[in-house]
This record gives structure tokens, sequence and C-alpha cells, in this order.
């Protein structure tokens, strides 16, 4: 078994590793073997095409060692780097969100390069084959790395045609696909809006992507964004009432959803409490057994509740804030 590194992205303290944990759930016979801040250590048959699935993952490579601060032995990391049989190596310092500033990126890049000339490996700076040195809590790692993220799933974000404002952004919704553990399988997003969920899961290789909304100025929106995308194998943009679907019962693999709230949203006089739980109870009927449903709402809501209730359990709950009207929760949650 192999062990590798994940640096994961800064944008939220506990996101990242949750989208890193439901990657490795679906597509890969590995476990995650220790957590430090803004980085993971995996061990096992891990996937590492991940990385261009996710969207808060920034790169995987295979783990060298952990190194105290104080601590690196740089002849010791270049004969493990021997092992892998590298003519020529880029080394590049990375730190963690300002952790450890008493240590020197330059100079950590500096000594591990003299080491790798020493035992013949060429420190280039032109290589395409890169070392990682990432600084983290308390502790150096190294790594070879093998991919970083290539961000191409942003390009979607200029090609749309239809937006509004409030929606989710881009990034945020390919987390929240992620989150739903969607793996070539039907998805649904009952509150589909401009399409941003339904779009994410037509590029992550969804069998089904299946767009809902009330509002028929959504509907025909969402329909325009996705046929100017085309990266589906199979889309429906339906107007319908997310209480009352017309689907069959467990029909769909998984959901990720954005149900209408704050100040530019509408919820039809029903409020986010009753829409959302009305919602929730028709998934019951329409999801597959041991199913994910991620949905967002606004923290003052304490929109877990509302499916904890319902007999879902909660698989996480992971708050962050908008803007100063609004804390927005995304709920992750699973039909036992």
């Amino acid at each position: 078994m192999g062990k590798y590194y994940a640096l994961l992205s800064g944008i939220h303290p506990t996101l990242p590793l949750a989208e890193l944990e439901s990657l490795i759930e679906i597509t890969s016979n590995a476990k995650i073997i220790y957590n430090f801040d803004g980085v993971s250590v995996i061990e096992g048959q891990l996937n590492t095409n991940i990385v261009n699935r996710s969207g808060y993952i920034k790169e995987i490579g295979y783990l060298i060692d952990l190194y105290e601060i104080n601590n690196i032995d740089y002849n010791d990391i270049a004969k493990k780097l021997n092992d892998f049989n590298i003519k020529e190596a880029r080394v590049k310092g990375y730190r963690y969100r300002g952790l450890s500033f008493d240590l020197s990126i330059p100079e950590l890049e500096i000594n591990l390069s003299r080491a790798l000339d020493k035992i013949g490996i060429n420190a280039n700076p032109r290589s395409n084959t890169v070392v990682r040195i990432i600084i983290t809590e308390g502790i150096v790692l190294v790594g070879l790395l093998i991919s970083s993220q290539d961000n191409l799933y942003k390009n979607r974000i200029e090609n749309r045609v239809f937006s509004r404002p409030g929606q989710i952004d881009q990034q945020l919704s390919r987390v929240m696909v992620n989150l739903s553990r969607l793996n070539n399988s039907i998805f649904l997003d009952p509150f589909c809006g401009t399409g941003s969920l339904a779009l994410e899961a037509c590029s992550l290789n969804a069998s089904h992507s299946i767009c809902m909304d009330i509002d028929k100025n959504m509907v025909n929106g969402s329909m325009m964004n996705m046929k100017s995308i085309k990266c589906c194998k199979s889309f429906l943009v339906a107007r319908h009432d997310a209480s009352k679907m017309p689907l069959k019962e467990e029909s769909i693999d998984s959901i990720a959803t954005d149900p209408p709230y704050g100040r530019a949203a509408s919820t039809k006089k029903r409020g986010y409490y009753n829409l959302t739980k009305a919602f929730l109870e028709e998934s019951l009927r329409i999801l597959k057994k041991n199913s994910y449903i991620v949905y967002a709402g606004p923290s003052s809501e304490k929109p877990y509740l509302i499916a904890k209730d319902l007999g879902y359990k909660i698989i996480g709950v992971h708050d962050m804030f908008v803007h100063n009207g609004l804390n927005r929760q995304i709920v992750v949650v699973r039909k036992i």
C-alpha cells in the first residue's frame, strides 16, 4: 500500500477535508491516517485523479516523510527520493496559512536542492518533477507531486448565459455535488435555480442530471445553461414542486441542492423551514437507501435539525460566512 499527501484549500475550515473523505469513499480503497492543518496523509490504493474532480483539493502527491520543524534531515529526504528513480527535480516550498514563520522557505529549498545534487539528482528549477516541502502545524511534510488541480471547471462560469444574484458559486457547487457521493449515477437538484449544481453533476459524469424548479424563469434559464455547456450524458430540466416530484420511489442516487432563502430568493410564501421539510420528506420516498443529500440554508434556521427530526443520519454540518446578513450552513445527511 502506498502513502500519499493531499494539500487542501484554506477557503473553509472543514469542507475541504469533508470533500476529500467523500471522494476517497467513492473512488478508492484507501483511508486518511493523519490530518494536519491543510494537509492529510492517506494510505492505500488512492485514485489520484480525484484532485481534478475536486473543488477544494489543491494537489496530491506521494508522501516521502514527515519531519519535526527543528529536525529536518535533508540527506534522508534525498535518499528516499532516490528510490523513485528520478533524474532531476524542482524543489518547491509551501507554507499553509502562515504557520511556522521562523522557517525560511528559500532556505529549505536551497538545503534540499544541495542534498539532491550530492546524490546525483539534478536540482533543476525548470523541472516538471516537483518535490514539495509543506510547512504546517509543527511539522514539515515532504512529498513528490503527482497532480494539482487544473481548475478547468471554472471556465464554465464564463460560458454560462444565465445567472442571478445569490446563486452558489461554481466551486462550492462542485464541492456540494462531491459531498453527495455522486458516482456515475442519477443526480437531482430540486431547487436548481440557475443550474449550478446540475451543471457540476454533468461534468462529474452523472449518468442523468435532473434539474427542477418551481420558478418558470429559473427553469428556462437552467435549460439555456445546460445546453450551452454540453457536458452531460443525459439531463432533464423541468418545472415541478420539490414537495411532490414525479419520480419513482428510490430512483435517485444523490441529491445536492440550495433551497431558496436570503434577500434575493423567494420561497413562494412557504418559508425556508416548511419548504425544506417538505422537500426532505419527499426525498425519503425518491432517494435510494444509504444515499446522500447535501443541502444549504441559513445557519440561524439550524437546517440540520430538519433532517435529524425526519430520521436522516447527520454526516456533516458546515457553517460558512456569506455576508453580514447571512451565515450559510451546508448539511450532509444519509437516508438510512
